[in-house]
């Protein structure tokens, strides 16, 4: 085996930044609708237009970057979500490697060199990433079927799902939390619904 492809479809690798990408602009669109003002609006275009926006990038360029792939020399793989080069890693400077579920999708995790975080590519069910993993390593890497602990450094979001989890997320369950929000969003900004009847101008 000279080297193991590990995207195997950039389109289904895209898809859960898709869905995080609609949800954010729904609820700014969301905001926008309700007349949101003053420090909420600040709040609302900070945590969700700019994390939407590099959610744009990140799916662009899943989309159009090299895939990830396994090669004897190393894995290659993308720095970070919003990379659009991969960069090479050595087999020598791999120190833990793991396959885990990011929501419900399954990811190859490689945390290399002096770096915090893992490189990760999205992968297809079944135990191929694993056996070219060992075959083109000569051995000296094996990936494991769960995620270390949780990182202690970091962001709070990287502590909680910085290495992934052992088991996938029902798409539901992942969809629930964005829907709770846009259901709430009303009350959390303190304004009126546009069904509300207060909302509408006396006479009406």
């Amino acid at each position: 085996m000279a080297r193991f492809v590990l995207v195997r479809s950039r389109w289904r690798a895209a898809a859960p930044l898709a869905v995080t990408l609609v949800f954010r602009a729904l609820i700014v669109a969301y905001s926008l609708a309700l007349g949101v003002r003053g420090g909420f609006v600040f709040v609302v275009f900070v945590v969700f237009g700019v994390t939407g926006l590099i959610g744009l990038i990140a799916f662009v360029t899943t989309l159009t970057a090299p895939p990830a792939e396994l090669t004897a020399g190393g894995p290659r793989l993308r720095a970070l979500a919003i990379s659009p080069d991969l960069t090479d890693v050595a087999w020598s400077d791999v120190r833990a490697a793991w396959i885990a579920y990011l929501g419900s999708q399954r990811c190859l995790f490689v945390l290399a060199g002096e770096r915090d975080r893992p490189y990760m590519a999205p992968i297809p069910d079944g135990p191929d990433a694993a056996a070219a993993v060992r075959e083109l390593s000569g051995g000296t890497v094996t990936v494991a079927d769960e995620p270390p602990p949780r990182p202690q450094t970091g962001s709070p979001v990287f502590r909680l799902s910085g290495y992934g989890r052992a088991r996938p997320t029902p798409l539901l369950v992942g969809i629930l939390p964005w829907v709770a929000i846009l259901v709430m969003l009303p009350w959390l900004t303190h304004t009126p619904q546009p069904w509300d009847q207060t909302w509408w101008p006396t006479g009406h």
